[in-house]
């Protein structure tokens, strides 16, 4: 099934000592990039979130944001750093001598109470976690949040592929309209060549031989030929039709076809040699290009 590459998807879990959300969010990129955010007591399970993500998806830039928090319980210590506490009592002495202000006269409580609010004094010391513990509610949260976005990829690649199946059929029109043209030119060149050679000699009383005029029509049939360009590209969209029906992903393939279409549609418009197929050829190269925009958005 064809997929975008744009999305969004989001998980959530909640119990009485853990909870977790996930978001994920894709945007377009020509590699896969998987960038993720978490608090720093889950890290041990990044690289298997990675594979999880990498599993699904195989191109696009993915950015994963983890919030999580859990019951501390009783592993949790708090830490004096007497060092600091002392550091800063002593700075407190200064002040109070630099203003001319008696060093006692903050009591030993308030003191105390102003040294546990300074930085760093008091530090949270917590246990070992157990991230093992919370790893099945994890993958199952970033589970959940890869299913959201892989949907909404899904969608949007359905209706691109709507798009494109328009498109195509747009672009086999007007090579149609380019495939019935060209024999036109031919026949109107040797009209109008027939007539020029006729103007010209009846002056000098001359006879046209018709066998030269076949011959310079036959140079320009030759120089102006587009049936393999036209039968090429039309093998090309129906290739393109048949990369929408895959079950893989083929952004790449598709894009790389487009460049074929393009090289087809300015081969075409060089030799075409005539205002109404340069024209056609523009209105040609017009669809190609909004199929090229559109390629840049698939898997």
């Amino acid at each position: 099934m064809l997929r975008s590459m744009t999305g969004f998807g989001r998980g959530n879990f909640e119990s009485q000592t853990f909870n977790i959300c996930v978001e994920m969010k894709s945007v377009n990129s020509r590699y896969s990039e998987i960038n993720i955010r978490l608090p720093r007591f889950l890290n041990p399970l990044e690289d298997s979130i990675r594979k999880e993500i990498q599993k699904s998806i195989s191109r696009g830039k993915v950015d994963v944001f983890i919030s999580a928090d859990y019951e501390v319980g009783d592993n949790v210590k708090l830490q004096v750093d007497a060092g600091l506490a002392l550091a800063y009592h002593n700075a407190l002495k200064e002040i109070a001598q630099a203003v001319q202000l008696d060093a006692n006269s903050m009591g030993p409580g308030q003191e105390i109470s102003f040294l546990a609010k300074t930085p760093e004094v008091l530090k949270l010391k917590e246990g070992l976690f157990d991230v093992e513990g919370v790893r099945p509610q994890v993958m199952a949260t970033v589970q959940e949040a890869l299913q959201g976005l892989l949907e909404m990829r899904q969608a949007e690649g359905a209706n691109i592929k709507k798009d494109f199946l328009f498109r195509a059929d747009k672009v086999l029109e007007l090579v149609t309209a380019i495939e019935e043209r060209s024999p036109q030119v031919v026949a109107e060149y040797q009209e109008k060549l027939r007539q020029r050679l006729q103007e010209t000699l009846d002056k000098e009383n001359i006879k046209v031989d018709p066998d030269r005029i076949l011959q310079e029509v036959a140079i320009f049939a030759d120089r102006t030929a587009i049936t393999e360009e036209i039968i090429r590209l039309k093998s090309h969209v129906k290739q393109f039709k048949a990369m929408l029906e895959s079950a893989e992903p083929v952004g790449r393939k598709l894009d790389f076809l487009i460049q074929e279409f393009n090289r087809e549609a300015n081969t075409i418009g060089s030799k075409g040699n005539d205002c109404g197929i340069a024209q056609t050829v523009i209105d040609l190269k017009a669809e190609i290009e909004k199929i090229r925009e559109q390629v840049q958005n698939i898997e």
